[in-house]
């Protein structure tokens, strides 16, 4: 695959365990309108990458309440502090800090996930997790496409140079978009065909690593 220039992590699922407290928390947020919980839960599984905020606008626009942005921040407010509450509890993925402190000193690392940004880097310092990247994307301001293409006009990489570890058929067509490499991290979502090159945890991707980058 040849040498990278520069490589983006998605977070969830590949940094942090935290698809489930994500999970958990979009159930308690859409039980509080029963009568929408299970379409809205259907819609989040089937695009379990989109920004929250898209998947709150769905639920208003289910309402008939798509201009209540009271109700809608009243319902990011509600998410956020239940997930932040998880993240200070889950483990990272197995085998992530040896992968960062094996790449960072020789490939620039960046992070780009579908967390709101200042949420993401307050999840970050408290879980000392900041230092490892060179810098940080959230949605919003940045959907991870744009974040990609932003990292790599600004490093002056061609795509070809960038790859993304991601977990998931969002993160995947991502990288499809912008024309980058692609690898999967395992999380238990689902990706489309044809299947990408696909590993358990960190600790595999980094001896991956070790034999086809560095």
């Amino acid at each position: 695959m040849g040498k990278l220039g520069v490589l983006i992590l998605d977070f969830d699922g590949v940094i942090i365990e935290s698809n489930a407290v994500k999970t958990d928390a979009f159930i308690q947020v859409f039980n509080r309108f029963p009568e929408h919980t299970e379409a809205m839960m259907e819609f989040h599984n089937a695009h379990v990458s989109l920004s929250r905020f898209y998947k709150f606008e769905h639920l208003l626009t289910l309402m008939g309440k798509t201009n209540d942005t009271e109700l809608k921040s009243n319902i990011a407010e509600d998410f956020s502090s239940r997930v932040f509450e998880g993240m200070m509890k889950v483990p990272l993925v197995s085998g992530a800090l040896t992968f960062l402190s094996l790449i960072t000193p020789k490939i620039p690392v960046y992070l780009a996930s579908v967390t709101p940004y200042e949420e993401l880097v307050f999840i970050l310092k408290q879980r000392e997790l900041l230092q490892w990247f060179r810098g940080v994307y959230g949605c919003p301001p940045w959907t991870k496409p744009d974040a990609i293409n932003d990292i790599i006009s600004k490093g002056g990489y061609k795509p070809d140079q960038a790859l993304l570890i991601g977990d998931s058929a969002g993160d995947q067509r991502a990288a499809r978009t912008c024309g980058i490499k692609f690898l999967a991290r395992n999380s238990g979502l689902s990706f489309d065909l044809p299947l990408p090159r696909m590993f358990q945890d960190m600790n595999e991707i980094a001896n991956y690593f070790n034999t086809r980058f560095l």
